[in-house]
């Protein structure tokens, strides 16, 4: 029995909320909430694991547009609910940085797919995916700053974002790499940049 996703994106993803879910926290959380917590995230991981058993799963949501981000933002839920099993709440300051970091998640898995199919086609990657997620999130982040929700320094999660995308075009464009190989970088690259943009994430939440 496989536990782990196929799609590995999707444990990144879902590392990254558990450990966004327990770095916004204000206070201890009950310890029946976070065990309840800690079990039902699992649980989903575990499940999405079954899921993505498959080969033939994998490959699909890999190449669906449309699909696998939608499903990525869902995973980030895991955010909001564990706040609300944990400490019986959700402030409004763990509710925007949610919105950021489900956007951040989603358009990733957007860009990372482009990536991957300039190194499959063996083309220069293109700059409109990534171009429009940092103007997604940069609105985002000065809306929720302008109704008082989210500290302005949550610009901050623009750095990781940019260089990510300088390490994953000097992983695509080295020579002797294989197909393989440079696919593999990125993804690598990519949970770095999201653990990375959590943490950012946790420590704004407080401010």
């Amino acid at each position: 029995m496989r536990l782990l996703p196929r799609e590995h994106g999707a444990t990144a993803i879902w590392f990254s909320s558990m450990l966004l879910a327990f770095g916004t926290l204000r206070e201890p959380p009950r310890i029946l909430g976070a065990v309840v917590f800690l079990a039902a995230s699992v649980l989903a991981l575990v499940l999405i694991g079954r899921f993505t058993s498959g080969s033939i799963v994998v490959v699909r949501l890999e190449r669906n547009r449309t699909l696998l981000p939608v499903l990525s933002a869902l995973l980030t839920l895991i955010v909001p609910l564990g706040q609300i099993i944990m400490v019986g709440q959700l402030s409004l300051a763990v509710l925007a940085v949610w919105l950021i970091f489900m956007t951040y998640c989603s358009s990733g898995v957007v860009y990372t797919q482009d990536l991957v199919r300039s190194v499959l086609k063996q083309a220069p990657p293109t700059w409109t995916s990534f171009n429009l997620s940092a103007v997604v999130i940069l609105s985002e982040v000065i809306t929720l700053n302008a109704v008082n929700w989210l500290s302005i320094a949550t610009v901050a999660i623009i750095v990781p974002l940019t260089v990510h995308r300088v390490v994953v075009l000097s992983l695509i464009q080295r020579k002797g790499s294989s197909n393989i190989e440079r696919i593999r970088g990125v993804g690598f690259a990519q949970a770095g940049n999201l653990i990375v943009a959590t943490i950012i994430l946790a420590l704004v939440s407080k401010l």
